[in-house]
């Protein structure tokens, strides 16, 4: 299998539509569906399942995608690596992040790294815990820019801890308090978020015995923040969300109190392309990371 047919294949997938990957690879549709008919053909067994709504893998598929994906890894790889020996700094970084660190971290620290490489390419997708544990076990980043969760096994760099705190309407009988044990949140209406986006609030609420009274989850924590600032309930938030000024809220330490770490997490640190490398350098440089 030559590298055309592979990445033909993986833009196939990634997008779910022969269309949107053939403009990515700057093909023609059908010379797209040619080279992926000629794959087939070669292995001897479909690849791909076609319908008026896109294309998705067919189960032989899915058991090679995961070494095709190493395979293209590896690749990338080489060229940067053969790239680094002639003195070119070229290569692409694929990155995940959570919203809040797209918002918080990311503009410093892609003002500085495209300053110092211009000729890398970053790749950036925006999701929540399950979507980037999802891309980082297939291989389709580089590394994340999120939490780090109980026994996980990717190797990890810390950039920050992040409180995590109760929220309020600003005229709430305990919005005068000092910090705020759970237990008096007991009673009240509770907006969460989303489990399968943040795994932190669960994980906290577990650790304290603390069984909310929810009438809505939201992966939007400015959704969350508004229903608050409106009195019709509580809720518990990442510090980071919390940093700007949010009129008619209440922002409260928890008591005992309560924390994420949030950094850099990655299948492998010694395997980073150069690329890679350069951009995680760079970004603990931005966040001022020994």
């Amino acid at each position: 299998m030559d590298q055309t047919k592979r990445e033909a294949l993986l833009a196939a997938v990634d997008l779910g539509n022969l269309t949107r990957a053939a403009e990515k690879l700057g093909y023609t549709q059908s010379g797209l569906s040619y080279t992926i008919k000629a794959l087939e053909a070669e292995l001897g067994f479909p690849l791909l399942i076609r319908s008026r709504t896109g294309v998705r893998p067919t189960g032989d598929c899915l058991r090679i995608l995961p070494l095709l994906r190493e395979v293209d890894n590896l690749c990338r790889r080489i060229d940067q690596e053969t790239a680094d020996i002639r003195g070119l700094v070229t290569g692409a970084v694929h990155l995940a992040v959570f919203p809040c660190i797209s918002r918080f971290w990311l503009p410093d620290i892609l003002k500085n790294f495209s300053r110092d490489y211009p000729g890398i390419t970053l790749n950036i997708r925006e999701g929540g815990q399950e979507a980037i544990d999802a891309a980082l076990k297939e291989g389709t980043i580089d590394f994340a820019f999120c939490s780090r969760q109980p026994n996980d096994p990717n190797d990890w760099v810390q950039f920050m801890e992040d409180d995590i705190c109760a929220v309020v309407p600003a005229e709430h009988p305990l919005a005068n308090r000092e910090d705020l044990p759970l237990a008096l949140l007991e009673a009240e209406p509770f907006f969460m978020e989303d489990s399968a986006y943040d795994h932190d609030i669960p994980r906290v609420l577990k650790e304290a015995d603390f069984h909310p009274n929810i009438r809505w989850s939201s992966q939007d924590e400015l959704a969350i923040i508004a229903m608050v600032r409106a009195g019709l309930g509580v809720s518990v938030l990442p510090g980071l969300y919390l940093r700007e000024e949010h009129p008619g809220i209440r922002v409260l330490p928890l008591n005992p109190r309560a924390h994420r770490q949030l950094g850099a997490l990655m299948p492998s640190i010694t395997n980073l392309s150069p690329a890679a490398k350069r951009f995680l350098t760079s970004a603990k440089k931005t966040m001022g990371v020994k």
